[in-house]
């Protein structure tokens, strides 16, 4: 980790990942598919209890159940999975077993990612002045997409315990940094959970709108933001003045 202590006023840039430093929905689907093929060549018949129908049905009922799946993606796919399973007739351990297995094969490829143009050489870039931070609700394992040595830390949504745009993790980002909230600005895609939130708990915000969306009416607009990471180095040393 590189980082220059410098008496700048802004010491940390913190970053969403998903639809930030790479778009999100083709990795799913591709993450999806390997894990759907995985599990039709190994437990043929465990595919059956996996349609496309059942598995969000079986979802709506776990977040029915317990809203606070949503702090554990990770949770809510693996019990999803074994839910479905039990249901079609497996034994409890089997079905979780199968269903933790699948997962692996899941997140593996949900982490083979292809950044927005520009997004390693921006992070190699800022890193060397700043420190860096990931912040997600996601559970995408830095480690895995191989960007873990820019980042200071890493938090998200099942390691904090709660989602964005809850203060929880942009509290613990502040702490892990040793920096008052006047110091750090946080770059991400969402107008609430991301750019909204950071507001609301002192931080500046970049909204990164790598991916052409609306604006919500009823939030104030942003006073910062970008359509191309490329921008963020000329824009960062705005939040010194």
């Amino acid at each position: 980790m590189r980082y220059n202590s410098a008496m700048s006023r802004l010491k940390l840039i913190t970053f969403d990942l998903d639809n930030t430093l790479w778009p999100v929905d083709e990795v799913i689907r591709r993450a999806e598919k390997a894990c759907s093929d995985w599990i039709i060549d190994r437990h043929p018949e465990a595919a059956l209890a996996l349609s496309a129908e059942r598995v969000r049905a079986v979802r709506t009922a776990l977040l029915r159940e317990r809203p606070d799946y949503l702090d554990n993606l990770t949770a809510l796919r693996q019990d999803a999975m074994a839910r479905a399973f039990t249901e079609h007739g497996f034994s409890t351990n089997e079905a979780r077993k199968i269903a933790e297995e699948a997962f692996l094969v899941f997140h593996r490829a949900r982490n083979q990612v292809t950044f927005f143009p520009g997004a390693l050489g921006v992070l190699e870039q800022l890193a060397d002045s700043y420190q860096l931070g990931a912040l997600t609700n996601g559970n995408a394992d830095l480690q895995q997409i191989g960007i873990a040595e820019l980042f200071t830390f890493h938090h998200s949504a099942e390691t904090i315990g709660k989602r964005k745009p809850a203060p929880d993790m942009f509290l613990a980002a502040l702490a892990s940094a040793g920096v008052d909230a006047s110091q750090a600005v946080h770059v991400g895609d969402h107008p609430l959970e991301d750019v909204h939130a950071a507001r609301e708990h002192g931080m500046h915000a970049i909204w990164a709108n790598l991916i052409d969306l609306d604006w919500p009416v009823d939030l104030a607009h942003p006073r910062h933001h970008i359509h191309n990471l490329h921008e963020l180095p000329d824009l960062v040393p705005l939040f010194d003045d």
